[in-house]
């Protein structure tokens, strides 16, 4: 019966992978392997480790629910942990959001500086995201790729306005492309927003690291702190008193 629910669990999430997981497969096992304790947001990456676990958990499922439930019930948990491992972000994403976040202000101040000498954005887009590199560079190059082979500006940077991460430099660039707003300054003072919030998201991360660290260490030193301090003083009474 536990061996009907390890497969019943490791079926049901292969079942769950989504195609793309398990046709590059052999694509994901050539990138790098990132460096570090694994995660589940990691092995959401792999169909191999994914399938594991969630076979895995599955199976302690239907063993610690035994009997005739156990094969139903390791199929369904093992679904569950597919499910839930699916909806995880990947490190590698948010690695390259990270990136992005962080080099876009540099690449934005570089737009202004070519757009106070006259350069038009489309012109000098693909200098700055060779100069800039990175999950941004790839991102822009997107965007180069079809302002070359003779995308409208407008239609692109209207585009380019919808994006999570550069939405804000695509509005800039459309405003001036429509209405004719300064470019300069408007790409200026985005770059300066861009590392004002660079600069707040540090500093919160940077206090919320004491909150953090207080746990595992209330964890530790509290249980230490029963069984060294209190525990042989009540124990010491107790002997003392029906000794």
């Amino acid at each position: 019966m536990l061996a009907l629910a390890v497969f019943l669990a490791a079926a049901s999430a292969w079942l769950l992978l989504p195609q793309g997981s398990r046709s590059k497969g052999a694509q994901r096992r050539r990138q790098r392997v990132p460096t570090g304790a694994p995660t589940l947001a990691s092995m959401a990456e792999s169909a191999t480790a994914r399938g594991c676990l969630c076979a895995a958990g599955g199976g302690f499922l239907g063993q610690l629910l035994g009997g005739p439930v156990a094969a139903a019930g390791g199929a369904a948990a093992g679904a569950a942990l597919s499910v839930w491992i699916g909806h995880l972000e990947p490190p590698s994403v948010a690695r390259a959001r990270e990136e992005i976040d962080g080099d876009l202000p540099l690449a934005v101040e570089l737009l202004a500086a070519c757009a106070s000498v006259g350069r038009s954005p489309q012109d000098v887009l693909p200098v700055v995201g060779r100069a800039v590199g990175g999950p941004l560079s790839e991102r822009l190059a997107e965007a180069t790729a079809r302002l070359s082979l003779g995308a409208d500006p407008v239609a692109e940077w209207t585009r380019l306005s919808h994006d999570d991460q550069l939405g804000e430099l695509g509005r800039t660039l459309l405003r001036s492309a429509e209405h004719g707003a300064p470019l300069a300054e408007g790409l200026a003072r985005l770059a300066e927003d861009r590392r004002r919030e660079r600069r707040t998201t540090t500093q919160l991360r940077a206090r919320s690291v004491g909150v953090k660290a207080a746990g595992p260490l209330a964890a530790c030193f509290l249980p230490a702190f029963m069984l060294i301090g209190v525990v042989p003083t009540v124990a010491g009474s107790f002997q003392q008193l029906f000794g």
